[in-house]
């Protein structure tokens, strides 16, 4: 665990966790409620610190303390202190809700540990909703491995397809369906928390889920989703790549996106770009080339935001077509190399 990559929460359950209880009662009662969920899920979740992150965090909030001694605040003392510091109604919302959300969580990365066949075969009988709802618990990756081992057909319906789709309608996940949905699945995935809802792009989750499947695969899925719903598997390839994706491209596409992508689109394009982009495409570039086109981009000058989003969908289009036609490759779409 490393200082700097904390969050400003998880610092203040670091700290926190060094204080007394009851000082940490005080604290609590002056907390706004947003600021209140977002210490308790941290200290719920943050790892033990190592001493020396400890000591770096104390530090930093002050300046002249040299070292300390951990004090791991547990669950059991954290409902204990709340319960000093707030009404019980809540206490219990925040339990409720954080708390079993979390423990949740951790019942699906269990669920990930497992080869993707066995998860296929224990969800194949679901319905395509229930499946899909698993799947959006789960890395891309997993869920396009874990797609390839449902059957392709189960009656009329291409259950592939039809999980797919689902994901890409998908707006918001309830945590008591998820109850109710790992409830199903087997005893090991018995509690999965309560309450709120969740906010989740149905589309972008199917996007990368579709962008992890072979090229064959996904082609087919998408072929046939098209029938029903071509709006819908528009917006799933149009999800499939994004201009932030530049970055995961290799040297090799990066030229070939040089030569099919007119140069002033371009340089508008990366006008306000990350900068992990633009020094994607200056180091494809001689060193002289590359000074010339930082040249070419300050003589600019300012770019309305609408221009620059025009020139960046130029520049997805020629990418997605030059990834269609195999010039290069993305996502699991390519051929193992030896």
């Amino acid at each position: 665990m490393d200082k700097d990559k904390l969050s400003g929460s998880e610092k203040a359950a670091i700290l926190l966790s060094t204080i007394p209880e009851d000082k940490n009662v005080n604290i609590f009662k002056h907390l706004k409620q947003t600021e209140l969920e977002r210490v308790v899920k941290a200290l719920l979740t943050l790892e033990s610190p190592s001493k020396d992150v400890i000591k770096a965090v104390l530090d930093e909030a002050y300046k002249q303390l040299s070292e300390a001694a951990p004090l791991r605040l547990l669950p059991e003392n954290l409902r204990k202190i709340l319960e000093k510091a707030l009404p019980p109604d809540k206490v219990k919302e925040l339990f409720e809700g954080l708390v079993s959300a979390e423990e949740g969580k951790a019942i699906f990365k269990e669920l990930e540990k497992l080869p993707p066949k066995v998860v296929a075969n224990l969800i194949k009988n679901e319905h395509p909703q229930v499946i899909a709802l698993i799947l959006t618990q789960l890395p891309p990756q997993k869920a396009a491995e874990i797609i390839q081992y449902l059957p392709r057909r189960q009656g009329i319906s291409n259950i592939q397809e039809e999980v797919i789709k689902r994901i890409a309608s998908l707006e918001k996940v309830s945590s008591n369906m998820l109850k109710t949905v790992a409830s199903s699945l087997e005893e090991e995935l018995y509690t999965l928390g309560a309450g709120k809802e969740e906010m989740l792009s149905g589309i972008d989750v199917s996007a990368e889920i579709v962008n992890n499947l072979p090229k064959d695969i996904a082609n087919e899925i998408l072929d046939e989703i098209r029938k029903e719903n071509a709006f819908l598997a528009d917006a799933i390839e149009e999800r499939m790549f994004k201009f932030e994706d530049i970055v995961k491209l290799d040297n090799r596409a990066i030229m070939e996106i040089f030569k099919n992508v007119d140069k002033n689109d371009l340089l508008i394009a990366l006008k306000g770009a990350p900068q992990e982009i633009v020094d994607k495409f200056l180091a494809n570039m001689s060193k002289r080339a590359a000074q010339m086109f930082m040249e070419d981009m300050e003589v600019l000058g300012p770019i309305k935001k609408s221009d620059v989003e025009n020139a960046r969908k130029k520049i997805i289009q020629v990418i997605k077509n030059l990834i269609q036609t195999g010039v290069i490759e993305y996502g699991a779409g390519g051929e193992e190399m030896l």
